[in-house]
């Protein structure tokens, strides 16, 4: 009878580490997602009561966020639960059982690789087709029925149109980011309703507390008597903030649309620096599940050696700190355009996996 190849985990074994690790992965992602809806609510406490927020639209709100949160916390509960149901099964021997047996490092690792291949895949479709959707909710109830915004604005395909006080105008897009405005196109009217001027400016830049324009220029469409009287800041009255409801963030959009959208700014001549490394990112993020699940195998089976429970959660917490501090460093980076999109996301996946097959090879 021909044998298994020897990287092929026997199916009992697999099926019960891999069960462990789920286990271990689901209790950890329940525990962070808890923790940061805890968080985020004693942060906001104090505006939801300066605002007199009603109840259930806070309710409301944190439900379609709560989401994103999976998402985000996604990576450190695969860490976490690697370490941690490793540890336990060292603890009660049952890795020094497996060893003894002839099962290797590889045979151990494969079943936790495995599961975190399809929690990736599964974050991936989570990040896709929930998040976006249930986001925008999100900020819609923050904005209009938390803040009690007044909604004023209506959303197209080349950007928004914005009413004021006798005046419409349209722009084509708004970076929350850097407070700048593009492509502004403003209608004046006069006290009977019609088109005074038309009002045109490549930029508006939020600086000091008002809008500053570039190439602001204004073209009449009936007989003035008076000269005008229009700036940037008379037209502009709104603040950045007025804006953040038609202010498009990427966790709003699936990747497709993404790539659409930022096809589209490029058309219009538009910084897309940003936006390509939020791209790059809608993939990295899911994969590190897989990275950090690698991590977390290669320093919970350190040979002989047994990691306790407080030992475990500190190397979590260590390790955890360290990406997000490689991956926000590498992410700046590639905004500020001194890295490109794709190393700027990839950078800490690969450096994770890199550290973790260094281990195991040292291990074997």
């Amino acid at each position: 009878m021909m044998s298994l190849p020897r990287f092929l985990p026997l199916p009992i074994v697999s099926a019960y580490l891999g069960k462990e690790f789920l286990r271990a992965f689901f209790f950890c992602l329940l525990f962070l997602w808890g923790l940061a809806l805890l968080i985020d609510f004693f942060d906001r406490l104090d505006d939801f009561f300066r605002q007199d927020a009603p109840i259930l639209a806070v309710v409301r709100y944190f439900f379609f966020k709560a989401p994103l949160f999976v998402s985000q916390f996604a990576p450190a509960a695969a860490l976490t639960g690697s370490l941690l149901s490793l540890s336990l099964l060292s603890r009660n021997r049952e890795i020094l059982a497996l060893k003894a047996c002839g099962i290797g490092v590889g045979q151990i690792a494969l079943p936790l690789l495995l599961s975190a291949a399809l929690l990736s895949l599964g974050t991936w479709a989570w990040s896709e087709f929930v998040v976006p959707s249930a986001f925008r909710k999100a900020r819609f109830i923050n904005a209009v029925e938390i803040k009690k915004k007044p909604f004023k604005s209506l959303l197209n395909g080349h950007g928004f149109w914005y009413h004021g006080e006798k005046i419409f105008y349209r722009i084509e897009h708004f970076d929350p980011r850097t407070n700048v405005l593009s492509g502004l196109l403003a209608y004046t009217l006069d006290d009977q309703f019609r088109v005074h001027s038309l009002i045109e400016a490549t930029q508006a830049t939020w600086l000091e507390g008002q809008w500053q324009c570039e190439g602001f220029q204004e073209k009449f469409l009936t007989p003035s008597v008076e000269p005008s009287t229009y700036s940037c800041s008379t037209i502009l009255k709104e603040s950045p903030d007025d804006f953040s409801l038609v202010a498009m963030e990427a966790e709003e959009f699936s990747s497709q649309q993404l790539r659409a959208f930022i096809a589209d700014l490029q058309r219009k001549g538009l910084d897309v620096t940003t936006y390509q490394v939020d791209l790059q990112l809608k993939s990295a993020i899911p994969l590190a599940i897989l990275a950090m699940t690698l991590l977390g195998i290669s320093l919970a089976v350190p040979g002989a050696h047994q990691l306790t429970l407080a030992t475990s959660l500190g190397l979590a917490l260590v390790v955890g700190f360290g990406y997000w501090f490689l991956l926000g460093l590498t992410v700046s980076l590639g905004n500020s355009g001194a890295l490109s999109p794709l190393l700027s996301a990839w950078t800490a996946n690969s450096a994770t996996c890199l550290v973790g097959v260094f281990f195991l090879l040292g291990i074997e």
